[in-house]
């Protein structure tokens, strides 16, 4: 099965059907704390893989070049005189002599490619070569990283069992968010980078190569993101930006102008607003559920077992743990709970005291009980539907506890940010329908001053807001790919 292709039909499963009648049993007053900061590096630069003999006259916008190790010193020499910065492309096994070599090369580092089966022996080596060769840029991209698109009927398995989904009124979409927050829980001081290959299913799309659409959705959304790209340039796009085309150079400055859209404001420290955890030691395990919350624009963060601290857990409503806690780590749990949160347990022994309190069975695979001002729900034989799932958590926080919500966006991915210190937000839209349409969106906070620029059409549109319970409400007047939406100076609610 490809994990990053779940689609699931209509209907309920066992845990949404149990976590609709949690939901509606009312709201809850959960405590209201700030995400902690996230360690922010330089995102937003974008790595162009290069493998044709000869580069076009023009130099392309780009943060570096990578191209295969064996290309020859006259391709890099050349690559230099232009203003790239050049990586090689190298195998695991070639990763020492690349480090050793690089340099006395022209090169400004290389691109790690291990192969699924050696990531994690990758990680290791990469961060072992970063500290030896400090001067070295050493990239580790994720092999799960998948091609960002809107997509109708899929493959899936439900308990073993291979099933065709036909398309549901909410469009499937395949994004690297859930990638993206594993990415970033298991290596904070790192800058995600993605790198896929081209999905291209007919005769003639791989002789023509990805669309414009294709091109421009894949920076905006590792730009949205905050991520870094490696994007692969197809052959047909090389050829005839070298051979001068026309057609080959308006789209690459189609894609340029994404490019620099997303590099302008790629370094300043920032805010992840959460509210729910998930807390995981095993990225497949967890994958399905992540990937579908994003999906459904819930803002969640994921917390390695470890982080099961009274710090890691700051600012969240609800978790979601797919790792068995320690100890120490159950006692923060239990707190969390009794100070009104909700805690899912999925396919765990429940480590908590209460469950025989006030217990009661809603189905052979799932208990809920109270413990102080929270409750928790077990789900013994996991998320039978993720979809249906996702949806639920969604009822369980309510509305007032989500930091944001778009409503006429079914194709729409809205990743919010906050600056420290600062009465500030940003709003990242990312439309995988590629289809202009507008928007509307409700963020938390009241701001008065509301801007919204694109690749395409600059900056910046003033936009109307209205305000209510702690809520500033807008819409973007036409979203095709990529936008941003600039919100500042704290409105006062009572005026």
């Amino acid at each position: 099965m490809d994990r990053r292709r779940f689609v699931t039909s209509a209907g309920w499963g066992a845990a949404g059907l149990f976590l609709s009648s949690v939901a509606a049993e009312g709201q809850y007053d959960l405590a209201r704390l700030e995400s902690p900061v996230v360690p922010q590096t330089t995102w937003g630069r974008v790595w162009i893989r290069w493998t044709e003999p000869v580069l076009p006259r023009e130099t392309l916008l780009a943060h570096g070049l990578a191209i295969p190790w064996d290309a020859g010193a006259s391709l890099v020499e050349r690559a230099r005189r232009q203003g790239y910065r050049v990586y090689a492309e190298v195998m695991l096994g070639q990763a020492s002599a690349a480090a050793n070599s690089s340099r006395a090369a022209g090169m400004s580092g290389f691109v790690l490619r291990p192969g699924d089966t050696e990531q994690e022996k990758a990680e290791k080596t990469a961060s072992e070569l970063r500290l030896a060769h400090p001067n070295l840029t050493i990239l580790s991209p994720d092999p799960r990283s998948t091609q960002p698109a809107m997509r109708g009927s899929m493959v899936v398995t439900r308990r073993g069992i291979l099933q065709v989904t036909s398309p549901t009124e909410q469009p499937w979409i395949d994004s690297n968010v859930a990638m993206v927050g594993f990415d970033r829980a298991s290596h904070p001081t790192e800058t995600p980078l993605i790198d896929f290959h081209w999905d291209l299913p007919d005769a003639l799309q791989q002789q023509l190569g990805p669309s414009t659409e294709d091109y421009l959705l894949a920076v905006a959304e590792a730009g949205a993101l905050h991520s870094n790209l490696v994007l692969n340039l197809h052959p047909n796009l090389q050829k005839a930006l070298v051979n001068g085309s026309d057609e080959g150079w308006v789209l690459w400055k189609h894609i340029a102008k994404y490019v620099e859209f997303y590099l302008r404001e790629s370094q300043r420290p920032v805010i992840h607003p959460a509210s729910v955890g998930v807390v995981t030691d095993n990225y497949d395990a967890s994958y399905e559920t992540t990937n579908l919350m994003a999906r459904h624009n819930i803002p969640f963060r994921v917390l390695p077992p470890s982080h099961l601290t009274r710090q890691g857990l700051q600012g969240l409503d609800l978790i979601v743990v797919f790792a068995q806690p320690d100890e120490a780590a159950t006692g923060e749990v239990a707190r969390f709970v009794d100070g009104g949160g909700v805690a899912i347990l999925v396919s765990l022994r429940s480590p908590l005291p209460g469950q025989s309190s006030g217990g009661r069975r809603v189905s052979s695979n799932s208990v809920i009980y109270t413990m102080g001002k929270g409750k928790v729900i077990e789900l013994a034989e996991g998320v039978a539907d993720p979809d249906a799932f996702s949806r639920d958590v969604r009822r369980l926080l309510g509305e007032e506890n989500l930091p944001i919500s778009l409503w006429n966006a079914s194709t729409t991915i809205a990743i919010p940010y906050k600056v420290p210190s600062a009465s500030t937000a940003t709003v990242e839209l990312v439309n995988y329908s590629a289809d202009p349409m507008p928007v509307q969106v409700r963020i938390k906070g009241s701001y008065s001053v509301v801007r919204y620029e694109t690749p395409e059409r600059g900056c910046c549109e003033v936009l109307t807001a209205t305000h209510q319970d702690g809520f500033t409400q807008l819409e973007v007047p036409s979203l095709r790919i990529g936008g941003r939406v600039q919100l500042g100076a704290m409105a006062d609610p009572a005026a």
